[in-house]
């Protein structure tokens, strides 16, 4: 009895992990789009700018990940959700460094606006698709609430942690600080299980390798190339064959 209660801990503690992992990259995504709105005005006297380029910034970053969420979603069908999920975040820590040492608005906008956009566009489609991986059916409910509900926590304690740093210490601590957060999501990453990709495409020669085509029913169906019958088929053209990554 004790040795199957073993498994089954270290598989909660397992899972407990991931969902701590993937939670606190959903909080760190969230926290930017306000944490620094009681702070505008300091923010601006330090990269000397106006008060409406820092609301730009702040609107620009969730304008870049809006815009390229779609498009992050489908790399991670294509390069695996883990591995957009990690890349992501190292674009976002590189955001997060360039905003922290940012000198004007120019480069505010380049780290705030576009490096972090970026970075959360990769990760957030991936967060979805990973709790659907490492969580079983009954479990997934709970995760997804949980994890919107840490996106909710950051929207609600972004002003008051910008606003603390700002009275006790620099704006720029905040962004330091999910610079260190951000890498230590990603050393976590290791334990997360990565979703199967769904698109594998393979460019072969049509003279060496199998044309697909479609029969009369609709269904594809492999067919050897015959040169001397079928001429038109182009003999140095490329064939996509799409085929199973387990194949």
């Amino acid at each position: 009895m004790i040795t199957q209660q073993q498994p089954e801990t270290s598989a909660a503690k397992g899972t407990g992990l991931v969902l701590m992992t993937l939670a606190s990259a959903q909080f760190l995504m969230t926290l930017d789009s306000s944490v620094m709105n009681v702070s505008i005005a300091t923010v601006a006297q330090d990269v000397g700018t106006t008060i409406t380029g820092i609301q730009s910034a702040i609107t620009l970053y969730t304008l870049v990940m809006a815009t390229l969420m779609l498009t992050g979603g489908k790399i991670g069908a294509i390069i695996g959700r883990r591995r957009a999920f990690a890349i992501g975040l190292v674009i976002y820590a590189a955001g997060s460094l360039t905003t922290a040492l940012a000198p004007n608005l120019g480069i505010l906008i380049l780290g705030w606006s576009f490096l972090e956009g970026i970075g959360a566009a990769l990760i957030m489609p991936a967060v979805v698709a990973l709790v659907a991986v490492n969580f079983p059916p009954e479990r997934r409910p709970s995760a997804y609430g949980l994890i919107a509900a840490a996106g909710a926590i950051a929207v609600a304690a972004g002003p008051l942690i910008g606003g603390a740093f700002t009275t006790y210490a620099s704006w720029r601590y905040v962004f330091v600080g999910e610079v260190v957060i951000a890498f230590v999501i990603l050393a976590l990453t290791r334990r997360i299980q990565d979703a199967p990709s769904f698109l594998c495409l393979d460019w072969v020669w049509q003279s060496s390798a199998c044309c697909v085509r479609v029969s009369g029913d609709g269904s594809p169906r492999r067919k050897e190339p015959q040169h001397s019958s079928d001429s038109h088929w182009w003999h140095g053209s490329f064939s996509l064959v799409c085929s199973s990554c387990g194949d």
